[in-house]
């Protein structure tokens, strides 16, 4: 069964993950594991407690399916250094990062969107936190990207993030994910 890792940490914004990681975990290829940069208990935005299955030195990266970066406050004013070598070692093995909303930052600032097509929060928004960076010419302004086993989200599109992941682990097959994405994109009416 390979491992689908799901950063945690103080702050984090429970809900931007919160849809991929239970259809990840419904599956019966992946399990879904959360990883620290402690084994300490960390508290969502939403406040919820977690406790972190591992540390980011515990990672086994030969079952590692993906690496999923939830948002929080943290990746705008903290350069993350101890995840540097971590991602990196994830896009060396060409194992898929997922990161939406505050994360896009942490991969622009460290050089890891250079040659992939990427989006965020805005474009503004990354050069008013970072300023120019490498790869600033590939950002789409779409509320998902997935490029080359890197996706990235908005803040407001878990939804697109979502469907991204599960496109990426071949969870559903096409027509089944475009029902999945759909029932939750498309408002439901009474008729």
């Amino acid at each position: 069964m390979k491992t689908a890792y799901l950063l945690v940490f103080d702050g984090l914004s429970d809900w931007e993950p919160g849809l991929a990681v239970a259809e990840i975990n419904k599956s019966n290829e992946y399990q879904v594991k959360t990883v620290g940069f402690k084994r300490e208990v960390a508290v969502t935005m939403g406040g919820i407690s977690i406790v972190p299955d591992c540390t980011l030195n515990e990672i086994n990266y030969t079952d590692a399916a993906i690496l999923i970066l939830p948002g929080g406050e943290m990746w705008e004013s903290d350069p993350v250094m101890d995840l540097v070598p971590v991602v990196r070692k994830f896009i060396g093995l060409k194992i898929p990062v997922a990161a939406i909303c505050g994360p896009t930052v942490f991969l622009a600032r460290h050089g890891l969107v250079e040659n992939k097509s990427h989006t965020s929060n805005g474009s503004k928004y990354l050069k008013n936190l970072i300023g120019e960076y490498p790869g600033s010419e590939l950002y789409l302004n779409q509320p998902s990207v997935s490029s080359n086993g890197l996706i990235t989200a908005n803040g407001i599109a878990s939804v697109e993030f979502a469907r991204d992941i599960l496109g990426e682990l071949n969870i559903y097959n096409t027509e089944t994910l475009e029902s999945w994405y759909n029932f939750f994109k498309t408002p439901w009416l009474d008729d």
